[in-house]
């Protein structure tokens, strides 16, 4: 039976507003905690005109010059790709990199985990968010999928991975051209245990998976958004980051399991929100991929996925993530995911 609840707690702030020659004003704010992790969220809908005051709009000017100067010096265009990117030992992969379609896989300069390597995504050094198609996205997820394969077979310790895109520099990213990276180790990285680890407590308590349920109690409210596939889309009730949206795999927790059409379907969802993040005027995101292998008994999981909008490219652009979300792990809710998800509706 299912134990999921959505939990909310309101409060009033009042004070003398100085843009109403000091009236009394009146804001009522929204505090939702996650029903798996319990992770906090806040909402108050007048920060809707301070996200319009503060936060601008990308800067077509900027872009253009951005493009133009990395293009000079970016080792994953054209060719420069085959002579400036790292190579696997022979012993480990024969061919040095692995190919899908455009996209090449090869290991990072500089790794954060047991094995991270990078999937140059295509031979275009720039994207518009709604030139991420399905193929562009299934190519590179491919090429992820083979290599943790591989691993699989040569590592015995490597049990969970994550499937990453940073793109541009308000989401880390520190080159333009897009790419994903991919991270695979013997222990989960910290959000991604305490996923596992709640979604197995829920299990072992519940006897019921904790993402299934989710999906049964969202499915006619105003957070869903479609089914594509195995794939359930959706709003999250207390997000993580800005404009976030989740899709939950009905049946699989190991993306190395994963079916072609899987990561097909997988694709479509991504290059949709990421069409829509387009017309909300946005071009920087964060997605993740969690994955956790089949034989670790993770009875309570399902392969997730992620995505975020980030910060609009423009000049002395500030941070959309300070204090709150860095040090007390509190998202700022922007938009209502209900908002969200109906928007994002009508591009499935």
């Amino acid at each position: 039976m299912s134990k999921i609840i959505f939990e909310s707690i309101e409060s009033e702030v009042r004070f003398h507003n100085p843009l109403r020659d000091f009236a009394e004003d009146f804001q009522r704010l929204e505090i939702r905690k996650d029903p798996l992790l319990g992770d906090v969220s806040v909402y108050n809908r007048y920060l809707k005109d301070k996200a319009k005051a503060f936060f601008g709009d990308c800067d077509p000017d900027l872009i253009r010059q951005l493009i133009e100067e990395s293009a000079k010096t970016c080792f994953f265009c054209g060719e420069k790709v085959e002579k400036t990117t790292p190579r696997f030992t022979s012993d480990f992969l024969a061919e040095g990199r692995l190919r899908v379609g455009e996209a090449v896989l090869f290991p990072n300069l500089f790794s954060l985990g047991t094995h991270h390597p990078i999937v140059c995504l295509c031979k275009a050094h720039f994207l518009k968010l709604s030139e991420f198609d399905q193929d562009l996205m299934a190519d590179g997820l491919t090429a992820a999928q083979k290599f943790l394969q591989i691993v699989y077979e040569r590592d015995r310790s490597a049990a969970f991975a994550a499937v990453t895109a940073n793109y541009l520099f308000p989401a880390g990213a520190s080159l333009v051209h897009p790419h994903l990276q991919m991270v695979i180790t013997p222990v989960p990285y910290s959000y991604h245990m305490r996923l596992l680890d709640a979604s197995n407590a829920y299990y072992r308590e519940t006897g019921s998976p904790y993402f299934i349920d989710l999906i049964e109690k969202e499915r006619t409210g105003p957070r869903y958004v479609a089914l594509k596939g195995c794939w359930h889309w959706l709003a999250p009730f207390s997000p993580m980051g800005n404009n976030e949206f989740f899709a939950i795999h009905q049946a699989k927790a190991d993306f190395g399991d994963l079916t072609a059409p899987d990561l097909k379907d997988l694709s479509y969802g991504i290059s949709r929100v990421l069409s829509f993040y387009e017309t909300l005027g946005h071009l920087s995101f964060n997605f993740v991929v969690y994955s956790v292998k089949s034989d670790r008994s993770q009875e309570g999981f399902r392969c997730l996925v992620k995505i975020i909008s980030r910060q609009n490219l423009y000049h002395n652009y500030r941070n959309d993530d300070y204090f709150l979300q860095k040090l007390l792990q509190t998202e700022l809710i922007i938009t209502p995911p209900e908002e969200l998800a109906a928007l994002l509706r009508g591009y499935f």
